[in-house]
């Protein structure tokens, strides 16, 4: 009788579902690289697909009990798990360069010093105290928006969750805000 690959495959995972960390490395050794390329062709960053591929055997650890060769091929299963968790790491990695965006346009708004002189204290002071002012201006939806986004960090996806509003709702807050306190800082 002729096994064939996607039959080796599927014994490894039977193995597996039983706790064999033998068959685990044998099947890293036959689809570890493929399955790498996939996630490496969607995040196109070596560090980042050698998380998801590692994070994806441990899915394949805890879960080959659940696959079934009826409803999928086992590569066809394997590289499912791979693109949703590469997917999931892409979403993650693109929020978090939207903070640092918005942190930098924060400082370039609110005019970060980074000098250490005594003139540049004087001046962060003053326009920290500018800066206090005009946030107290605002009504409490853009100020509380501002403070969230820019001070504490949050995306705009997390602010509109927490208040419980449309996204579309708090990127307007965040909008108007942030063209009001510039206008009260230029003043």
């Amino acid at each position: 009788m002729n096994i064939t690959p996607a039959d080796q495959l599927e014994q490894l995972l039977a193995r597996i579902a039983l706790k064999d960390q033998a068959a685990l490395k044998q099947l890293y050794d036959k689809v570890g690289a493929r399955l790498n390329g996939v996630a490496m062709k969607i995040l196109r960053d070596e560090d980042l697909s050698n998380d998801v591929l590692q994070e994806t055997f441990l899915q394949i650890w805890h879960n080959a009990g659940d696959y079934r060769r009826g409803e999928s091929e086992p590569m066809t299963w394997m590289t499912s798990l791979i693109r949703y968790r590469t997917l999931d790491k892409l979403k993650a990695e693109t929020r978090e360069q939207k903070r640092r965006d918005q942190f930098e346009e924060v400082q370039e708004l609110f005019g970060e010093v980074h000098a250490r002189s005594p003139i540049a204290g004087l001046l962060k002071r003053e326009i920290d105290s500018q800066l206090g002012h005009c946030l107290g201006t605002l009504d409490v939806l853009n100020k509380n928006a501002i403070l969230m986004a820019y001070y504490y960090g949050y995306s705009r996806e997390d602010i509109a969750i927490h208040v419980e509003q449309p996204l579309n709702t708090v990127k307007s807050w965040l909008k108007r805000g942030l063209a009001r306190l510039a206008q009260c800082l230029d003043h």
